[in-house]
């Protein structure tokens, strides 16, 4: 089971449901997408931290490669990215972030 494409299904339906029910619109989801834009610094390290994971099996090969694939070999990829991908990726970046800080990555 790949564990990013889950989240990325279970995001996407949350954020699906959310804008359905009013308690958010899709120029706020739009909004939120684009603050979420990373900078090459940090496209390059995710990149980096992800490969990490992958060596020590906090992630497996197929969700290192899914988290490759959404990053992109160059920013515009990653920054073009809908909504729900970014937000999965965020959250992935924040904890790799933490484990490395608090060095266990």
């Amino acid at each position: 089971m790949n564990r990013v494409l889950v989240a990325y299904d279970r995001m996407e339906a949350q954020i699906a449901q959310r804008v359905a029910d009013g308690s958010t619109t899709a120029d706020k989801v739009e909004e939120t997408r684009v603050a979420l834009d990373m900078d090459g610094q940090e496209h390059s390290r995710f990149q980096t931290l992800k490969s990490l994971a992958c060596a020590n099996q906090t992630l497996t090969t197929d969700e290192g490669m899914t988290i490759y694939l959404s990053l992109g070999e160059s920013l515009d990829t990653f920054n073009g990215q809908p909504a729900h991908v970014k937000a999965v990726l965020t959250k992935i970046w924040h904890e790799m972030l933490t484990k490395e800080i608090n060095g266990w990555l």
